[in-house]
């Protein structure tokens, strides 16, 4: 198949949101963002805030850090959906919503398990199949919602045949 120019364009435009989004899990997977420097953070940001001591800070630590992966990974999940329904428009191949959830799902569930995989050679970190599940219960919770809330717009208000939407 040959792609036009503005086919081209537009397809890096419907992946670039994606494409950033895996860059940013990849920057959050390095030693920088390890627990011990998250924790440091914290601590510096609580003195700075005058908490003072605080004993659940270890806790606070790792709450945080494991709603940055349901949340990080839910958001990656929408952007690869909307890459793959972009696709399907640009390419006149408007599948069904369902497939589109279902290869964001998996684009998703690769991605999750290459940063586990990659962790899991840095010191500081470590690759662990739980934050795998994690990250996929964040995807299918975000797609789920989505997708529920589509469904409450379509019926809301009738959609232009005319636009392209990414639903």
């Amino acid at each position: 198949m040959r792609f036009t120019t503005e086919q081209t364009r537009a397809l890096f435009f419907a992946w670039l949101p994606a494409a950033i989004g895996v860059l940013v899990i990849g920057l959050e997977s390095s030693d920088y963002l390890s627990a011990v420097h998250t924790g440091e953070f914290l601590e510096h940001l609580c003195r700075w805030m005058g908490c003072g001591d605080h004993q659940n800070l270890m806790l606070e630590n790792h709450i945080l850090r494991k709603t940055g992966h349901f949340t990080g990974y839910g958001i990656l999940s929408l952007l690869f959906y909307r890459a793959w329904r972009l696709t399907g428009a640009i390419l006149s191949t408007n599948g069904a919503r369902f497939l589109a959830v279902i290869f964001s799902f998996a684009c998703t569930l690769a991605v999750s398990s290459a940063d586990e995989y990659h962790q899991s050679f840095l010191p500081s970190r470590t690759g662990r199949p739980q934050d795998v599940l994690l990250d996929m219960a964040g995807a299918a919770v975000f797609l789920l919602l989505f997708q529920l809330w589509l469904r409450f717009e379509r019926r809301r208000r009738p959609v232009s045949s005319a636009s392209i939407h990414i639903s």
